[in-house]
């Protein structure tokens, strides 16, 4: 665009949306298509009018932002716990139905098998419900990674040495 250009209120609020977001000016230039002069001229001007109405800063917003995202975590992080521990024991309390259904089977003689056995069968494994436990650990593991980065710890440990993402870096 032309120096000088004139930009409308609408384009601001997005560039101030996505610096509070802990988006860096160079990001939030290229994402809007706008020079990294302008968004940090702006970002600049917010910062001013907020220090002197007693506002919150771009930095501010920023850290507002991280310690939401962080208290919702933990949030979803407690609710995942207790459906996974919920699923997990519904499926250790349906294991010995499901081995007593497969003896049973076992047992049967599947040429004879009738349309009303076979039926029985179908009736009673649908009413046993393991869930899929493994795709619940990883919403966990994957949540609780998050919630530690933004707090800014460790969420891997690679050839004994410990690394830091900073929420930052995403």
């Amino acid at each position: 665009m032309a120096r000088g250009q004139k930009y409308n209120d609408d384009i601001k609020e997005k560039a101030y949306a996505l610096l509070a977001t802990n988006n860096s000016v160079s990001y939030v230039a290229e994402q809007l298509g706008l020079p990294r002069t302008t968004v940090k001229s702006w970002k600049e001007q917010y910062d001013a009018r907020a220090r002197e109405s007693g506002e919150a800063t771009i930095v501010e917003l920023r850290q507002k932002n991280k310690e939401i995202f962080v208290k919702r975590a933990w949030g979803i992080i407690g609710q995942t716990q207790t459906i996974l521990e919920r699923r997990l024991k519904r499926a250790i309390e349906s294991e010995d139905e499901l081995d007593e259904l497969l003896e049973e089977i076992c047992k049967l003689d599947h040429k004879t098998l009738t349309d009303a056995q076979r039926k029985a069968l179908y009736a009673k494994l649908s009413v046993i419900k393991v869930d899929d436990v493994k795709a619940l650990g990883v919403v966990l593991g994957t949540i609780y990674d998050k919630q530690a980065l933004a707090n800014k710890e460790a969420t891997e440990i690679v050839e004994g040495e410990v690394r830091i993402k900073k929420f930052e870096d995403f």
